[in-house]
Parts: structure tokens; sequence; C-alpha cells
């Protein structure tokens, strides 16, 4: 079997592995119902890879207690963002206290495993927090399918796919070599340029903006998710996986698919503010 015909079918299985997330996507422009739905059901899945993830280094990881930090932040911001800290404060405080509890007659090798594990549950739920932000995000422009949503997902996906073509076809230095191997400068340069022309037509035929606007926030967007897919790579190094899970045919797990996400949507939020809306 030649290269070309292994490169033919790992296309058609990420082809193939897209077609899953249509539905998820779909459901996160559904503003409000849908996009906390879909916001629920990432950080139900991305809290189980998370913990594999960081269990495989900590040696012990919650998802349920990272999935409760989370969720209880969200459904407290469905009512109040003041009810969201509130109940962000009182998950996490109860967590840390269930965990003192359990720590009273422990002995030294199982306090050091409990205490891993906390550090470990927090560091997940803080590197999934960005989640969180997505509600937000399509508040801040009511309408379906959500105008700032469309605008992040065209954005992330355009780097990660210019970034694929370019980087398989022109892609000679490598980006980080230690963290992921198959990047390169010019797959990197490939996606910020793909994702600042798809922000700027969006921005000027969904967001009624300008399209320097479009080609700035977007390539800015870009960059922020290029480290989001490095960290999860670090992250990934350190576990000595090469996936988060195997849950998406071609594309790995959720992690894998949303690890761009994460670091974009704050940039996201920040470029809504400058539309003043």
């Amino acid at each position: 079997m030649n290269e070309a015909t292994v490169e033919g079918g790992a296309l058609r299985e990420r082809a193939r592995g897209a077609l899953y997330l249509l539905p998820a996507a779909a459901l996160l422009l559904a503003w409000p119902l849908g996009t906390y739905l879909a916001t629920f059901a990432l950080i139900v899945l991305a809290s189980r890879e998370g913990a594999r993830l960081f269990g495989a280094f900590s040696g012990a990881a919650s998802e349920r207690r990272i999935a409760l930090i989370l969720t209880a932040t969200l459904f407290g911001g469905f009512v109040s963002s003041g009810l969201a800290i509130a109940a962000l404060s009182i998950a996490v405080l109860a967590i840390i206290a269930g965990e003192l509890y359990a720590l009273l007659d422990a002995d030294h090798e199982h306090l050091l495993g409990r205490v891993h594990g906390l550090i470990a549950d927090l560091a997940v739920a803080l590197w999934l927090s960005p989640l969180l932000l997505l509600p937000t995000l399509a508040a801040a422009r009511m309408g379906f399918p959500s105008p700032l949503i469309t605008w992040l997902l065209v954005v992330v996906w355009g780097a990660d796919t210019g970034a694929y073509f370019v980087g398989r076809r022109y892609g000679r230095r490598k980006l980080a070599p230690s963290l992921s191997p198959k990047k390169s400068i010019e797959g990197l340069v490939g996606g910020i340029a793909v994702a600042a022309v798809g922000s700027a037509i969006v921005a000027t035929l969904i967001l009624d903006t300008s399209p320097l606007w479009g080609l700035f926030w977007g390539a800015l967007t870009a960059i922020a998710a290029e480290g989001g897919d490095l960290l999860e790579s670090t992250i990934k190094r350190a576990a000595r996986t090469d996936a988060a899970s195997a849950l998406i045919p071609g594309h790995g797990g959720v992690l894998d698919r949303i690890d761009s996400l994460l670091l974009a949507l704050p940039v996201a939020l920040i470029a809504s503010l400058t539309l003043g809306v």
C-alpha cells in the first residue's frame, strides 16, 4: 500500500468523522436551548477525556467532579451571572471540603494521591472553562443561526482545514516537532490566512461589519486556536497518547476537536465586545 493510498484513506475517514460533528454544530447554533444543551454535552464528554489524560500522569482525576464544577456554573449562568459565580464557588468549596474530610485519617501515601487528584480536577476544569463562554458569545448577538458562534466556527475550522491541507502540500519547516511532529510553519500560516479570509466574509455577510475587522480578529483568533491545539498536544504528550479517545472516526476524541476552541473562545468574546454589541 503506497503513501497516497494511506493518505487518501485517512482523508476519507476524516471526512466521515466530520459528519458526526455537524449535528452538534447545528445544535450549538440554536440559541438559547440548543446552545446550552450542546455546551452541556461538550462539558460531559470533554470532562471524561480530560480526566483520562490528566489521570495518566497525575495518578488520578475525577470526571464527575470536573463536570460538576463546570455544569453547575453553566446552569447557574442560565439564570444570572451572579448565580453562575455562586454555583462555581459552592461546587469548588464542596469538593475541597469533601477531600479535606476524606483526608482526616489518611496516611501519607493516600494523602499524596488524593491531593494529586484534586489538583488534576481543578486543572482540567480550568482548561475546559472557556466552554462556559459559548452561551455568553451566542447571547452577545442573538439570532438563528447564532451569528457570533457561526463566525467563530468558520474561523476555527478554517484555521484547522487550511493548516491541514497547506501543511500537507507545502509543509517543510516543523512548527513544534517535540509536541506535534506533523505541524509545520507553512501550515500555520496557511491556516491563519484561510481563517482570516473566511472571517472577513462572515463579518461582512452575517455580522454586518467591516471586512478589515474580520481579517484582524480572524487572524488573531486563529493564532489562539493554534495555541489551543498545541496545548492539548502537550498534555497528550505528557499522557503518552496520540488521541484523547477514539469517539470520532478520523478525528480522535471530543477534546481533539474542541482543543482549538478552548483558547479561541476568550479572544472571540473580546472581539465581540469591539463590535459594540
